[in-house]
């Protein structure tokens, strides 16, 4: 009852949602990157790898929760002194936080993105980011099928991370065939050397690497019954998906998500879908979010209205909008904007 109270009395008072967000900056200086209703993790070590990936082992607080094989997390790090979000899979399994409370991300690093380029340069050893707690329905489903039934991976690029937490976590359980087919371009597939020690410990693994051309010169062949984990492009999922319909095989499968369509012409006006705590509300790119959401009664609040209070801010966690003061355009990952000076270009999935 008292903590409800508090919580309401700093909404009212310091627009915060919970009582012990108002006290950010001050646990911060004790507490490096601690933030209300997340996790602190502390970066172990930061390895540039092949094919411009980086591998970031992390170290949870305690009180966070192993994941399932195949889950994802929020990864949220303060870089260029913008703090921004995006989530990525967890690569080791269970049994390596069992041991040594540690998880580890295998992030693909995409030159034009504001997140992943900074990754290798501004984490640092012993420096703090923040994760959320696991999430995701992609998990490895126990196999109760006659020992000749196989289960099939089906990896692009980055998607082998799913693959991999889940191979390392149920092979020395598993009783049938699995076999996984990894595709990357040549010379930039991550794990070779552990995916070769598991192939060897256990006989009945196998697994393919394969560039993109060799995985279409060689189709794949599926049983009915088969269980089929799929992660990668969205061309290459919809393929197999179609396959294992075809096959009556199990489908499973990782999502991406798409770009959203960019509009950045204000002589153009275009219909926006806001989408703010689960309750749709309409907008367009001709005005910034707080003076549109208002004018519908949306739950937003208002502070001085020219971006300097900063108590309109909100979280978005898809779509892309246009600062109005510096001019720049986010990127359609989850970050914290302000409704004030937020003007959208494309739907927009916040939260506040």
């Amino acid at each position: 009852m008292l903590s409800t109270t508090l919580n309401k009395l700093s909404l009212w008072f310091s627009h915060h949602s919970a009582f012990s967000g108002y006290f950010e900056p001050v646990i911060q200086r004790v507490k490096p990157a601690w933030r209300q209703g997340l996790y602190r993790a502390q970066v172990l070590n930061v390895t540039k790898a092949i094919g411009d990936f980086v591998h970031i082992t992390l170290q949870p607080q305690h009180q966070w929760k192993a994941h399932k094989a195949g889950q994802h997390i929020e990864l949220t790090a303060e870089l260029n002194g913008r703090l921004l979000t995006r989530i990525f899979t967890i690569a080791s399994s269970p049994q390596q936080y069992a041991k040594d409370k540690t998880i580890t991300l295998v992030i693909k690093t995409n030159e034009l993105g504001r997140f992943t380029p900074q990754l290798a340069d501004e984490l640092t050893i012993n420096s703090w980011v923040n994760i959320s707690a696991a999430q995701g329905e992609f998990v490895f489903q126990p196999a109760n099928k006659p020992l000749e039934t196989p289960t099939v991976m089906i990896a692009g690029g980055s998607g082998i991370t799913p693959m991999m937490s889940m191979l390392s976590e149920h092979l020395s359980t598993a009783n049938n065939p699995m076999y996984l087919r990894y595709i990357a371009p040549l010379n930039e597939h991550q794990f070779v050397e552990p995916l070769a020690l598991l192939a060897k410990e256990y006989p009945y693994f196998t697994f393919d690497l394969m560039t993109r051309s060799e995985h279409e010169s060689q189709p794949l062949t599926l049983l009915a019954k088969s269980d089929v984990y799929c992660c990668g492009p969205q061309g290459l999922m919809f393929d197999i998906e179609a396959l294992s319909k075809d096959t009556g095989a199990n489908f499973y499968q990782e999502h991406f998500s798409l770009a959203p369509i960019v509009n950045d012409d204000s002589a153009t006006k275009i219909d926006i879908t806001v989408t703010l705590n689960g309750n749709a509300f309409t907008a367009s790119n001709q005005q910034n979010l707080l003076i549109q959401l208002e004018s519908q009664n949306a739950p937003v609040i208002r502070g001085c209205g020219i971006g300097v209070c900063h108590q309109c801010h909100c979280t978005k966690k898809s779509g892309l909008v246009k600062n109005l003061l510096t001019g720049d355009v986010s990127d359609s990952g989850e970050q914290i904007i302000q409704l004030c000076i937020s003007k959208p270009l494309s739907d927009l999935e916040m939260s506040i």
